[in-house]
């Protein structure tokens, strides 16, 4: 008998508030791929426009700058698309290094009862290529879903999209196309993203290749399909509630200016790695891993004996 999700919930917490250690990989991401964002992106922006700027900002008045600028960006459409493709590739693959030293760590802590910063830079190590190239795979099936855009978007006029011959039957009907291949591709990407939920935990825990996790990650699916959904939905129902409340707390003075910090707080060292935590739980008490209980060490077949 293995754990049901009320009891991979409730260790999950145990796991977490015994080891709260476990946020450091997302507070060090948040901070190391936000410092280099702003950098890359500043030094790009100046390598690419630098001299451009400098012979704008002595010819133009402040109040047109912006208006006047937007000429300078068009000559160099090519090197700015280049330039946020590399930026997004270098945080991406910066971000996969902490999320697999999450993962990594998460297992520890299921597997022991406790972990450490070791654990988050060996899985990072040993992970970070593989998740990039899996994360990369994801992003194009994601992008697949494109092409419920195709047909709507092959019929709209956009050069007359804010005329009036714009709300022509034939226009119109092309624009309700387009919009439900829109609402298409958002239900393609629920779907997949809850078929797919276990990739990234399998990638780290089996240490298997891009290709692989993602076929384990969807053999995970078929074979535990109620519980992934179960654990999606209660993830999805909590960050829905936080949502909610961070709603709320906008519309009070005084609080609606700390409470962002609060939101980030409770979401940087709370949210995230229990939310691993979970997952990591799930995947290996349904592979058959040891994990550890009330101060034992027990295989998940032997959770139900006495």
């Amino acid at each position: 008998m293995v754990e049901d999700i009320g009891k991979i919930i409730s260790n999950g917490i145990g796991t977490y508030t015994k080891n709260l250690n476990l946020s450091i990989p997302f507070i060090l991401n948040l901070f190391v791929t936000g410092l280099m964002f702003v950098i890359m992106v500043a030094f790009g922006f100046f390598l690419i426009l630098g001299s451009s700027l400098g012979s704008l900002s002595k010819n133009t008045r402040p109040e047109d700058f912006f208006a006047t600028i937007i000429p300078f960006i068009t000559q160099h459409i090519l090197e700015i698309g280049f330039m946020v493709l590399i930026i997004i590739l270098i945080t991406l693959f910066v971000g996969t290094f902490f999320m697999a030293g999450a993962i990594g760590m998460a297992k520890q802590a299921t597997e022991t009862g406790k972990t450490s910063i070791s654990a988050l830079m060996e899985a990072g190590k040993d992970n970070v290529v593989n998740l990039f190239l899996a994360e990369i795979l994801l992003g194009l099936l994601s992008l697949a879903g494109l092409v419920f855009l195709v047909p709507g978007a092959m019929q709209v006029d956009f050069s007359r999209i804010f005329s009036p011959e714009n709300f022509s039957p034939q226009n119109t009907g092309a624009l309700f196309l387009l919009l439900g291949g829109f609402i298409v591709w958002m239900v393609y990407l629920l779907i997949l993203s809850i078929i797919l939920s276990p990739v990234r935990f399998a990638l780290v825990v089996d240490k298997l290749g891009p290709i692989e996790s993602i076929a384990a990650g969807y053999g995970f699916f078929k074979k535990n399909w109620v519980d992934v959904i179960l654990l999606f939905l209660i993830v999805i129902a909590i960050v829905m509630v936080l949502w909610f409340i961070d709603m709320f707390m906008g519309f009070i003075p005084i609080i609606n200016i700390i409470w962002p910090f609060v939101s980030l707080f409770i979401n940087l060292f709370v949210l995230q790695p229990l939310v691993t935590v979970w997952w990591v739980r799930l995947y290996m008490t349904r592979t058959g891993k040891n994990i550890y209980i009330n101060d034992l060490l027990a295989h998940p077949n032997d959770l139900g004996k006495p």
